[in-house]
């Protein structure tokens, strides 16, 4: 049974990235994954998109993703978070950042984001 794309972003959110659940990312992320930005796409194959999230992970101590709000649309492909994300480095520095992105799922599968970019600091 397939996933719905809610079901698949929330996993990929509060399990791929808050329990360094790498086998999940296996199993969530797309052929290749396009990841948005503004005035850029990049297109990711399977293992980068993988290797992003473990490459990310190793220069952390603690990373959490608080998802303030997630919304699924009527197409069942997209779904829509707004999250802040507390992270502590190697060095012991703490910060926070806060975005937003769009998700496209497809047969269970992450294979497009849009990140309107990342800022320092917690939704206000």
């Amino acid at each position: 049974m397939t996933r719905s794309a809610r079901e698949v972003v929330e996993l990929y959110n509060l399990v791929v990235w808050n329990e360094r659940d790498f086998a999940l990312a296996e199993e969530l992320m797309g052929d290749t994954v396009i990841r948005h930005e503004v005035g850029e796409a990049i297109t990711l194959t399977h293992e980068q998109a993988v290797a992003r999230i473990v490459d990310h992970w190793a220069m952390f101590e603690t990373i959490r993703f608080d998802l303030n709000l997630v919304v699924a649309g009527d197409d069942g492909e997209h779904v829509a978070i707004v999250y802040q994300s507390p992270m502590t480095g190697k060095d012991g520095a703490s910060i926070t950042i806060g975005s937003m992105e769009i998700f496209r799922v497809v047969d269970g599968r992450i294979v497009e984001v849009w990140n309107c970019g990342y800022k320092q600091g917690e939704w206000a």
